[in-house]
C-alpha cells in the first residue's frame, strides 16, 4: 500500500487546510471551524458578513456566525430553516456572551474569514448611500 499523496490530493489538503483554521474561542464559547458546511448556513440565513450588502443589525450577524459555530451543529441547521427559529435560538444562546465580547468577536471573525480565503463582508450601517443607488 502506497501512504504518498499525489498531487491532487495533496492539493485537495491544502485548500482544505486553508478553509478550516485551528479551533478558537470566545470566553468559554468553543467555535467550531469554518467548514464549507457553515458558510452554507451562514448564506442561507443572509449572514452579511458573508454574504456583504448593508445590514440592519451587524452585531445579529457577529452573533449568529458565532452561534452557527458553536452551538449544536443539528441544531443550527434545524434552525436555519426558518427565520423566526434561528433568530430566537441566537438570541437565547447570545446570553452567554457580554456586549464586550463583540469586538473580540468581531476581529476573531474577521481572521476566521480571510484565512478562509473568501474576502469579509462589512456589516456596518453608516446611514449613508453611495453615489449613484437608489433608495429603493
Amino acid at each position: 500500500m502506497n501512504d504518498l499523496m499525489n498531487d491532487e490530493e495533496v492539493l485537495s489538503q491544502k485548500r482544505s487546510d486553508a478553509f478550516v483554521p485551528k479551533e478558537a474561542s470566545i470566553r468559554d464559547v468553543k467555535l467550531r471551524p469554518f467548514t464549507a458546511g457553515s458558510l452554507l448556513i451562514c448564506k442561507k440565513v443572509g449572514n452579511k458578513l458573508i454574504t456583504g450588502g448593508e445590514s440592519e443589525n451587524p452585531e445579529f450577524d457577529i452573533l449568529s456566525f458565532i452561534y452557527i459555530h458553536s452551538a449544536p451543529i443539528a441544531q443550527v441547521r434545524v434552525n436555519s430553516y426558518s427565520k423566526e427559529k434561528f433568530w430566537g435560538s441566537v438570541l437565547e444562546w447570545a446570553d452567554k456572551l457580554r456586549v464586550t465580547d463583540l469586538e473580540e468577536a468581531g476581529k476573531m471573525i474577521e481572521e476566521i474569514i480571510s484565512s478562509s480565503g473568501l474576502a469579509i463582508a462589512s456589516p456596518k450601517d453608516d446611514g449613508k448611500s453611495s453615489g449613484g443607488e437608489s433608495p429603493n
